[in-house]
């Protein structure tokens, strides 16, 4: 697994670096952490994991195979899910497309609340010492000149009244901002002293090209390590996974009209790297897989690698989620945002690998001349299948006539359920018997006597 971790890792690592490199601010400490998390945890995965299981492979009692669960299972049934054949990838890869499309409409029409990060401006975060409603607290802003200042609720409400409020407007001098507190106190039960914060237009823009910068370069060198370690082809659906990702996070946080801020793009590009490692375990296997099934089609290797990762990648993000519901459900706003966002992205990330990614991957590799020829080769076609399951099964065993079971006393055997729609060559999905049946079957074709077809 060795090759796995690395490459899973690396692009993580990227991520961090280009986030510690152009980002400011807080945001920079983030990456530092990110990145020395994430070369600590590459070194314990492939030393100290593996130092601790050959002192313990010393005792008696590890030896039993149960104890780290190689129970030697087949494939779970709920794992066997097909993304790869044709009609079912043009389905997916259309939905993700509906989604894109659908967030940047949301983006466009109705915006991002961008944070006084990214705008620029005074930012007041206070409480009440009772409930009251926006429209109360904006009339008094309204009076003192600033009626374009936004003024939002935030935690706990009863009804349209909060008692935390963040108010947003222009730059603020000293006597003003004193005059809108003391006026906040007086008409709007202001309790304690109000946190403030000051970020002048220039600083903000600065903070918004270094966003964008990051992401692109991001974008460059995770494709270039992609190419480099797989194939171009491989390179491609990630890069597609990569802005649905983004654009879907974004374009949810324009629905929920959640503040943008520098902690949201420290998230979005951590999403990126969690969804490109997710990717990057599945594309791993796709290429373990392929030596593997000489005669496959490509759709019945894609679907065997995501059902044989199906299970880890549910475990990992599930487990992953777990600390970050954690920070969502009791953590301070700031953190809430965070982890919104994380919650968003993480879990779309898992989907999009399967469900976006795989499918996109088997359209760029069919028209490869290696895969195109496998594809002409062979008589199973989603079309034959259904026609053949539609008459009872009497079609299936003409179906599978190329690569099915060999006939047994002049009666062929009936043909297995399929497992996925385009059926696989071995209904176990078992690259090792199905070699070892592509032998046998060789060796009765090359008889001088015998049942020879």
């Amino acid at each position: 697994g060795f090759h796995t971790i690395l490459d899973a890792n690396v692009v993580t690592a990227i991520t961090a670096l280009v986030l510690f490199l152009i980002a400011v601010a807080s945001v920079k400490g983030f990456a530092l952490m990110l990145l020395l998390g994430t070369l600590i945890s590459l070194l314990t995965a492939v030393a100290a994991t593996r130092a601790i299981l050959g002192l313990l492979g010393g005792f008696k009692w590890f030896a039993n195979p149960r104890f780290m669960g190689a129970k030697g299972e087949s494939i779970p049934r709920w794992a066997k899910i097909d993304v790869a054949s044709r009609r079912r990838r043009r389905i997916l890869l259309s939905v993700s497309t509906v989604m894109i499309v659908v967030s940047v409409l949301l983006i466009g029409f109705k915006g991002l609340n961008f944070g006084i990060d990214f705008k620029g401006g005074t930012q007041m975060s206070f409480h009440t010492a009772s409930p009251r409603t926006v429209g109360s607290l904006q009339k008094i802003l309204q009076n003192d000149g600033f009626g374009d200042a936004v003024v939002q609720g935030r935690g706990s409400h009863t009804g349209t009244s909060y008692q935390e409020f963040q108010v947003r407007t222009k730059h603020l001098t000293n006597v003003q901002q004193a005059k809108v507190v003391d006026d906040l106190r007086t008409s709007g039960g202001l309790q304690g002293q109000p946190n403030v914060q000051t970020v002048s237009s220039s600083f903000s823009s600065q903070i918004a090209r270094d966003a964008i910068v990051a992401i692109i370069v991001s974008f460059i060198l995770i494709a270039i390590f992609i190419a480099l370690r797989f194939q171009w082809r491989f390179a491609i659906p990630i890069l597609r996974t990569f802005f649905n990702d983004i654009l879907v996070t974004v374009g949810v946080y324009a629905l929920s009209g959640r503040e943008v801020t520098v902690s949201t793009v420290a998230a979005v590009l951590t999403v990126l790297g969690y969804s490109i490692y997710d990717t990057i375990i599945v594309f791993d296997r796709v290429r373990e897989n392929i030596p593997l099934m000489p005669k496959s089609t490509f759709a019945q290797i894609a679907n065997l690698s995501i059902a044989e990762t199906l299970r880890r990648s549910a475990a990992t993000t599930f487990i992953t989620l777990v600390p970050i519901v954690s920070l969502f459900v009791l953590g301070g706003q700031t953190l809430k945002d965070f982890a919104f966002a994380l919650l968003i992205g993480i879990g779309l990330g898992a989907v999009s690998t399967i469900f976006v990614a795989t499918p996109f991957l088997t359209v760029l590799m069919e028209r490869s001349p290696e895969f195109r020829r496998r594809v002409g080769s062979e008589v199973i076609d989603e079309g034959v299948i259904a026609r053949a399951l539609r008459r009872g099964g009497r079609g299936a065993g003409r179906a599978e006539a190329v690569d099915g079971p060999e006939p047994v006393d002049g009666r062929p055997e009936p043909a297995p359920e399929p497992e996925f729609v385009d059926v696989s060559p071995s209904p176990s999905l078992d690259p090792v018997a199905q070699a070892r049946r592509d032998k046998r079957r060789q060796r009765r074709r090359t008889r001088p006597h015998g049942r020879a077809r």
